[in-house]
């Protein structure tokens, strides 16, 4: 099939990195081996600082405004940047022909420990600071929220995050008329296989491609097969 997209572009997820863009130079480069324009987009908060919280429609907004101008792309999202792949692709159906969702995030879990996480653990968390001036024992609190990006982000992103953490995607899914690509790790523990099951009902043309003996961190331990993933979709 001839290919008519024209380019490829990467949001990557919430790191505590100095560069996380960097880490998708060996899935860039295999991209270029085969003729494809790929850029992995350096997300405001990351790699250079906001000013003000930002939760998921202000992210969006700013994607808007870097891709005026671009048609047919294909939009690659891991983790955090597959929630804001889902939500423009919702939001933007004519501009997003291609979508691949990498272990994406924006939906909450409903097994018995995330909602005990969530529920207890998250605004014991949240509250922390006001029921304690224990600096040691807010950060065993955290640890035990599972919420370490949380404990290592500077005040505004903190906020950004529990900004984030409050919107969900799964009403926006029938939005998505691009073709879609889902690649997971077999063994993801940080975005269930629970949210492979609910993306495939919201768009029910997606494909899945499950890497065994994978985690959440697929595109970085299983890169060959990531990139090969995405030439395909781009591709097809």
């Amino acid at each position: 099939m001839e290919n008519t997209t024209s380019e490829v572009i990467i949001l990557h997820g919430w790191s505590r990195d100095s560069s996380p863009s960097a880490k998708w130079q060996p899935i860039k480069q295999q991209l270029q081996n085969v003729g494809i324009k790929g850029s992995v987009l350096r997300l405001p908060g990351f790699e250079f600082p906001l000013t003000e919280s930002w939760g998921v429609d202000e992210y969006v907004a700013w994607l808007a405004r870097q891709f005026v101008g671009k048609k047919k792309i294909t939009l690659v999202g891991h983790s955090f940047g597959g929630h804001l792949a889902v939500t423009y692709a919702a939001r933007f159906p004519s501009q997003v022909e291609k979508l691949v969702l990498i272990a994406s995030a924006g939906m909450r879990s409903q097994s018995l420990t995330s909602w005990l996480k969530r529920n207890f653990f998250y605004y014991l968390a949240k509250f922390g600071k006001k029921l304690t001036t224990s600096n040691l024992l807010r950060r065993v609190i955290y640890r035990l929220a599972g919420e370490q990006d949380y404990l290592k982000a500077n005040p505004i992103m903190r906020e950004s995050m529990r900004r984030v953490l409050e919107h969900e995607v799964d009403v926006l899914l029938p939005s998505i008329t691009a073709d879609t690509t889902i690649i997971w790790g077999a063994n993801d523990e940080t975005t269930p296989l629970e949210f492979v099951a609910r993306l495939q009902q919201g768009i029910p043309t997606a494909r899945l491609r499950l890497i065994p003996n994978a985690r959440h961190g697929v595109p970085f331990t299983h890169p060959k097969q990531v990139g090969r993933y995405i030439i395909e979709a781009h591709n097809g």
